[in-house]
């Protein structure tokens, strides 16, 4: 028997799904795929009774009337309930969770390495083999759970990391297409025609071409232009990472945030900010130029730059205690953070004391960690933050605490150091889930931890001390569940209310 779906006041319980009290609200799911924000997608699936179409949070379609509106938790459910998938998002390129797919696991460890590269230099029987299984296989449970086969999500996401360099680098096509992973220009081009029906020329339009060499491999320094939509708020971000800077990891400085980074083949440094014409761009320092789509990716995590802050802001102002703040502060976007491990030691290393107290800690840290590295000869240089690892190797040189968040720190790092850092947000909220289980890891901590590492809009963040005292001044609410309450009705946005809140 399928449970009961989450229905809109009103509506008859004709359309099963799961449990109501593990879905949003139906209104917040609603104003979710209202404002077609990506990082909804996968947490539930909108089905249209008057379509007979499933579709992914973020689909371009109009949205459909409420009356028509289904919520379901999973692809699966919608196609037992007669769903079709939809032809504009292909909410089947999102594979299931372990809940409804028995292979998640293996087809999710697929795409991730496709996503890494594996089979620019490698083949699907290789992937394969990697994984345990035969090619055949593979290719029949990506079919099933993504509707594709290997090579097609290869393909794909060389003309997703293509499309992303024309769009934001200056670099020449012929450097794109091999940065990218085709086997030759001819390729790109004819992937890129029958993909998007326009030549990579067209695609950037007048963009200028790169000399710089940035063949895989070879060190790059290059600008990178960050596209977003609505306002930003950039003084606030700016304010925000200043509060929390590490020497040798990131500072603020002349209107831009400067962040180490490691990536997938090598280190890297990203400065961002405004330029002489008013474009965001991201300056980056690279050891390796096929790291280029992840260090753009970075830049725009940690700047919030793929939320629709219009959307937001006009669901926030409805509400009278945020319609001051929302005015004097359009386009606040969630300060994001290179690393779960990043988010995780902050949120645990400031738990119940101030941020000063335990940006102190953190620089211990870091000092702790670079004095005993001996290929960190450029001291000028921002250095990506310590991994999970070398701050467990080094917790009784820079830890200064209760022996029971000491302890809470080191399960929390031996896991980490054990499973290593998610590849992306299905993954961070598995590991997220596996670190709140350690003792002395507490729920403020995993809502603060998803808020900057993946940039969760809907967190409850109820338990934060600091905003508990500022809605006591405002006469908000005067206890924890009052600001539970309170932060419930801005759902799905409670993380930028909360960000207002903390003003």
């Amino acid at each position: 028997m399928v449970p009961t779906a989450a229905l809109a006041p009103g509506q008859p319980a004709a359309v099963a799904a799961t449990p109501a009290g593990t879905l949003p609200p139906f209104d917040a799911m609603y104003a979710a795929i209202d404002a077609r924000d990506t990082r909804f997608d996968g947490a539930f699936y909108t089905a249209v009774t008057s379509t007979g179409i499933y579709c992914r949070p973020s689909c371009p379609a109009p949205t459909p009337q409420a009356k028509n509106v289904r919520f379901v938790r999973t692809a699966a459910q919608a196609q037992q309930l007669g769903f079709r998938p939809c032809l504009r998002c292909f909410p089947e390129a999102l594979p299931g969770t372990a809940g409804w797919d028995p292979h998640a696991t293996l087809t999710g460890q697929a795409l991730a390495l496709i996503e890494d590269g594996e089979l620019d230099g490698g083949t699907v029987p290789q992937l394969a083999q990697r994984l345990g299984t035969s090619a055949r296989t593979l290719n029949r449970l990506l079919t099933e759970s993504t509707g594709a086969p290997a090579l097609a999500h290869a393909r794909a996401h060389r003309a997703r990391t293509a499309f992303r360099l024309l769009a934001s680098t200056d670099l020449s096509t012929t450097d794109i297409a091999f940065t990218a992973g085709f086997g030759s220009v001819r390729q790109f081009n004819e992937t890129m025609y029958q993909l998007f029906a326009r030549t990579p020329g067209d695609l950037r339009a007048a963009a200028r071409r790169s000399p710089r060499p940035t063949a895989p491999g070879t060190p790059v320094s290059l600008s990178a232009r960050l596209r977003y939509g609505g306002a930003l708020d950039l003084d606030g971000l700016l304010r925000w990472f200043g509060a929390r800077t590490l020497p040798g990891v990131d500072r603020v400085d002349a209107g831009s945030y400067s962040v180490g980074l490691r990536l997938p083949r090598g280190a890297g440094q990203a400065r961002i900010g405004v330029d002489s014409t008013g474009q965001l761009r991201a300056h980056l320092v690279l050891d390796d130029a096929a790291d280029l789509p992840a260090a753009v990716a970075t830049a725009r995590h940690l700047f919030d730059l793929d939320a629709d802050s219009a959307a937001i802001d006009s669901s926030l102002s409805r509400h009278e205690w945020l319609t001051e703040s929302v005015a004097h502060r359009p386009g606040a976007r969630l300060p994001g953070e290179p690393t779960l491990t990043e988010s995780l030691l902050r949120a645990i290393c400031t738990q119940q004391v101030s941020v000063a107290a335990g940006r102190a800690q953190l620089t211990r840290l870091v000092q702790t960690v670079r004095d005993g590295d001996a290929t960190a000869t450029e001291p000028t240089r921002l250095l990506a933050f310590p991994s999970a690892a070398e701050a467990l190797a080094t917790l009784p040189g820079w830890f200064r605490g209760p022996g029971a968040r000491r302890q809470a720190l080191e399960r929390t790092l031996a896991l980490l150091a054990e499973a290593g850092e998610p590849a992306d947000r299905d993954g961070t909220a598995a590991l997220l889930e596996r670190v709140g289980a350690l003792k002395g890891v507490g729920p403020w901590t995993l809502a603060y931890a998803a808020l900057r590492s993946v940039g969760d809009p809907d967190v409850d963040l109820s338990g934060d001390a600091a905003l508990l005292s500022r809605a006591r001044t405002l006469g908000l609410a005067q206890d924890r569940r009052g600001l539970e309450t309170l932060l419930g009705t801005t759902r799905p946005w409670r993380s930028y209310a909360a960000l207002h809140l903390w003003g």
